[in-house]
Parts: C-alpha cells; structure tokens; sequence
C-alpha cells in the first residue's frame, strides 16, 4: 500500500526542546527515518493547545472509534511502528507526541504536574472533536494514559497499558540513575549501553537513532515524572483494561505490579509475558498484537 503523508497546519520551531535550529534539523531528519517504518498510509500535523503545538500523526478509516496512542519517553509516537498496520484497519488512530517530552510536538510551556498532562490531552480531543475513545500507552504513555483515565474518565471507553512507567509500583532507583547518566552522557555507546539494559532483544536500528538522537540534540524537559496511583485512584477505573508485563522487566517489580493492578482494578486482564523486558511493542510485536487485538 502507497504510504502519504500530509503536513498542514504550522511547523514551529521547538526552542524548549532544541537550542539551535540546526539540532531540531538533526533530530525531526531522524525522526522522519522512523516514521518511514510506518506501513499504512497516514498524515502528520499540528494542533494548538494553550501548552503549544502539539503533533499527531492519524491513519485509519475516518469512520473508525478513535483510538489514542501514547509513547514512551524519548521515542515519541514512532515507537508505534509494529502495531499500527493492526491497529489502523479498523481504528481511526492518533498518536500523540506528549508535549512535555523530546519529540515533534512544540511546547510555548510544560505541564507541570498531573492535572497538567490531563488539560493539555482534553484540549487535544476537544480539537480533534474526539468526545469518547480507546486509549492505549506505553511505559510513560501507560503512565500518561491511566492519568487522564483518572482525569476524565468518562472518555476512556478502553484502556490497554504496556508496561507502564510506575503506575502500580515504584520504579528502581537503578532505573532513575541510568537514566540521569544517560541524558549526562548522551553519546551512542551509552544510549546503546542503556536499551542493551533495557531490552535483551535486539530493537529496530532506525529507532534507537531516533532516542538516541533526542537525548543527543535536545534537552530533556519532562517536569512530570511517573509515580504510584493511589488505591482510590485506581478503584475508579471501571472500563475495561488490558495489562501486559514482561517477566524481564527491569525498570520496576512486575510481579507485584500484577498483584497490585489485579486486586484494585475492578475490569482488568493482566498477563506477563514470558522471556520480555520493558519495550514490549517492539520485543513481541506480534504476540502483543494479538493480545490487543482480542482486548479490543
């Protein structure tokens, strides 16, 4: 299928994120590179919120349920690439680059705590005119996805979480320190040395120069780190909600994640997945796809 891509709307100049013209050039030609792995036609553009430009890249049928992707940290909306042929058959999807985070989107300002995160994605829906959808995150995106759930529970239909960042348990302290040593020394063989850590399987080169080329050209600027939800919070997630873990995840004890997403949430299917770290998308693409696709 012939892929085409669409830009309207304003390509803006990200100075929180980037100081010089010529490292957002670098990073947005990596970002295009991952983009390419896409294998279903889709168009990109802007939407303005009162935090700044945000980007979307959508595909699907336009009389599909909406469904809202959210990445994970440092790789944006790309990460999405193995599952977005699935998800497009039948989804009007959009994958949102977090304005808070190294990515296409262009902040004029951060959110800076959860009540944040959640006005900028409700104003995000108000302009795609999105009332109700499916949401579906990945590490910080599972983060960022059970917060507006909590947020604005009445649009969540469907919620599916991949290893999300926190959330359920607290994150290893070794996790944090790699990361700070990561974004400290941003160079290739530290990055690779930190998703080495990360994933034991070997993950699609064009990616991984697209992380790494965030961390190298840009400025980590993320003010909402992911935390613990509380027992309340989590009690008042009704919709049905998917929970992958890996059995090698490294960034946070999964068993008890498990444990404690299985006694709070009231409709919830969680599994581990066996011989998978934290990246699960991009680990067992086809596995978890199945998954989602039967959730869904």
């Amino acid at each position: 299928m012939e892929r085409k891509e669409i830009h309207t709307g304003v390509t803006s100049s990200n100075p929180i994120h980037f100081t010089t013209v010529q490292k957002e050039m670098n990073y947005n030609l990596k970002y295009e590179q991952s983009l390419a792995l896409w294998s279903v036609p889709y168009k990109t553009w802007y939407e303005p919120t009162r935090f700044g430009q945000t980007h979307i890249i959508s595909c699907g049928p336009d009389d599909g349920e909406p469904l809202i992707l959210l990445h994970a940290m440092g790789f944006s909306s790309t990460v999405w690439f193995p599952n977005i042929e699935v998800l497009a058959q039948r989804y009007k999807v959009y994958a949102i680059d977090f304005i808070g985070d190294l990515n296409r989107s262009a902040p004029s300002i951060l959110p800076a705590n959860r009540d944040e995160c959640g006005e900028w994605l409700d104003e995000v829906l108000d302009r795609l005119e999105v009332t109700d959808c499916i949401i579906g995150g990945i590490s910080y995106g599972g983060y960022l996805a059970i917060n507006y759930a909590i947020y604005a529970t009445h649009r969540i239909q469907r919620l599916f979480l991949l290893s999300p960042a926190a959330s359920f348990v607290p994150l290893h302290k070794q996790f944090i320190y790699r990361i700070i040593v990561m974004n400290a020394i941003p160079m290739k063989w530290s990055v690779h040395h930190f998703i080495k850590w990360l994933s034991k399987h070997k993950l699609n080169k064009t990616l991984i120069d697209q992380f790494h080329a965030a961390f190298r050209y840009g400025s980590l600027s993320l003010r909402v780190p992911p935390g613990v939800y509380s027992d309340d919070e989590l009690k008042r997630l009704d919709m049905p909600i998917l929970l992958l873990l890996g059995d090698q995840e490294v960034i946070s004890d999964a068993n008890l994640a498990y444990t404690r997403a299985t006694q709070l949430c009231k409709n919830i299917y969680a599994e581990i997945i066996p011989g998978a770290g934290h990246l699960l998308n991009l680990e067992k693409p086809e596995y978890v796809n199945m998954k989602i696709n039967e959730f869904l």
